[in-house]
């Protein structure tokens, strides 16, 4: 009986939540908020894809360059292996910056605060931009590589910083929506750069220093107004006591002073509750910090180690291996740009409808299948016989197209699919769930750490694949669905679902490590 009256009595209090959360007015979305969330994704989200994506299609135009100037001006004659490992290390050096603009941002976001932070990477990308547009002329490799390097940084103090911007100017019901912009800014700058550098474009041998640093434009418009952007009023009234000063900004987000009452509350009680900031080493030594520190690292990791950066690397020769040419090959990969970036503008939709946990144990599962049956196909149908130098397109691919021609088109949708399924959650998720996992003195700590795990993943797959699949071949794609399968059953058992609910209230969940009850 007692059971059952306490069945009852929970019964009633999830009913009246819901209809008391149902009763409550909706947040507005007032200029300034959409203006300082598109500005700001506009204006350092996707510069920062475009640095990601911009350097595959001029390679050629630019290893060639960097071997007559080289030669030019030292004399040195790069044999075909020093040429690659000196490509290796301009393409890599950017996530390199990566690594330690993300171990960084944590102590900037605090001392400058997120916008100023924001402000801060934009100078890196604008110093950057001018190396670019600079290196051709001065005849200078070590100009190119300097910029690679300090684009980078710039770029790991975005990943961090923007999201955490993001989620701290949203109200809860609008977490969700602006948690996904920075993923979808980035995926933005990839399709422009890919456009830009189009051979009939500013990919050709005369124009790619222009192309490198054609960014520059977006951030010229975006940030002629950041003065008149909002700062977070998390950050403002938690971090650095101006609680006057937070309350205006926060009635100026959501466009009055009525209702806001539950957010004033929710940041009064981590004020008084928490220090201002938490250190690294604090937050690695609170056993409660456990759980949700593995949950991000393994998502920003995972990421990178569920495939998404080998699709792109075979991309082009499984579009060549189907009989196209390479101009079509070229479009078909504009193509599957284009589907990673619709995919992600549909993003903030469904984040606002669905939860994040049915999302991620979708995604994670389709796109460990789909790697699991794209390396199938690539080891069967493509790579039977691979070379040292990868030029797998061998005589005895060709036999075989054309006796089963669909393992080539098969493995061309498995591309396809596997952009489509990674954008609905592994994609934009592991860059704004630590803003819904941490309350705000650890936050800016644990998600410097978990982009630091990230980009550290995304140098080690970009460096080290080559050498990796000349070594197991198919198995490496079957290490990577393996690593999808994993985030899938983390996701299962461990991840809470944050969608519509308080930060104080999620880090209770899982506050108890592997014994907590998430669910």
């Amino acid at each position: 009986i007692n059971s059952c009256e306490i069945s009852s009595q929970l019964i009633k209090i999830k009913f009246f939540n819901r209809l008391q959360f149902s009763m409550e007015p909706r947040p507005k979305w007032t200029r300034l908020l959409v203006w300082s969330t598109l500005g700001s994704t506009i204006g350092a989200g996707v510069p920062c894809g475009y640095c990601m994506g911009v350097i595959n299609s001029p390679a050629a135009h630019m290893r060639a360059w960097c071997e007559a100037t080289l030669l030019a001006n030292y004399g040195l004659r790069l044999t075909p292996a020093t040429l690659d490992t000196l490509w290796a290390l301009i393409v890599s050096i950017f996530l390199i910056g990566g690594i330690l603009g993300s171990a960084c941002a944590g102590w900037a976001a605090n001392r400058f605060g997120r916008r100023g932070c924001i402000l801060l990477s934009a100078c890196l990308l604008g110093v950057a931009a001018t190396g670019f547009l600079s290196c051709r002329l001065l005849q200078s490799v070590e100009l190119l590589l300097l910029s690679r390097l300090v684009v980078g940084f710039g770029a790991g103090l975005v990943s961090t910083t923007l999201p955490m911007y993001h989620s701290e100017i949203a109200a809860l019901p609008q977490r969700g929506t602006l948690g996904v912009c920075c993923s979808v800014g980035f995926s933005i700058g990839i399709v422009v750069a890919q456009l830009c550098t189009l051979e009939s474009l500013l990919g050709g041998e005369q124009q790619w220093h222009i192309a490198l640093g054609f960014y520059l434009v977006f951030m010229a418009i975006c940030f002629a107004p950041f003065r008149w952007y909002a700062e977070s009023p998390k950050w403002l009234f938690i971090v650095r006591r101006r609680r006057e000063e937070a309350l205006h900004m926060l009635a100026r987000l959501r466009g009055s002073d009525c209702g806001l009452q539950q957010e004033v509350l929710a940041m009064e009680q981590e004020a008084a509750s928490k220090c201002r900031t938490r250190s690294l080493l604090e937050v690695l030594r609170d056993g409660k910090m456990l759980l949700p520190l593995l949950l991000l690292c393994a998502y920003q990791g995972g990421q990178q180690l569920s495939g998404c950066s080998s699709i792109f690397y075979y991309s082009v020769s499984i579009f060549l291996g189907s009989g196209l040419s390479p101009r079509t090959a070229e479009w078909l990969n504009l193509a599957a740009g284009n589907v990673n970036l619709l995919t992600s503008l549909m993003g903030p939709l469904l984040m606002a409808k669905f939860n994040r946990r049915t999302l991620m144990l979708l995604s994670s599962s389709c796109c460990g299948l789909l790697m699991f049956a794209f390396g199938w196909l690539v080891e069967y149908g493509v790579s039977i016989k691979l070379i040292p130098n990868f030029s797998w397109c061998c005589s005895l691919f060709v036999c075989l197209q054309r006796l089963i021609p669909w393992l080539s088109f098969g493995s061309t949708a498995c591309v396809f699919l596997y952009l489509f399924f990674f954008q609905l959650a592994l994609g934009p998720m592991p860059s704004f769930i630590g803003a819904e996992l941490f309350e705000v003195p650890s936050r800016s700590v644990a998600l410097s750490l978990g982009n630091q795990v990230g980009w550290g993943c995304n140098f080690l797959v970009g460096f080290l694949f080559p050498t990796v699949h000349a070594l197991l071949g198919f198995w490496v794609f079957i290490l990577f669905s393996i690593f999808s399968g994993l985030l899938y059953l983390l996701t299962k058992f461990y991840l809470p679902e944050t969608r519509g609910r308080e930060v104080s209230l999620v880090a209770q969940l899982v506050s108890r490590g592997f014994h907590s009850k998430v669910l």
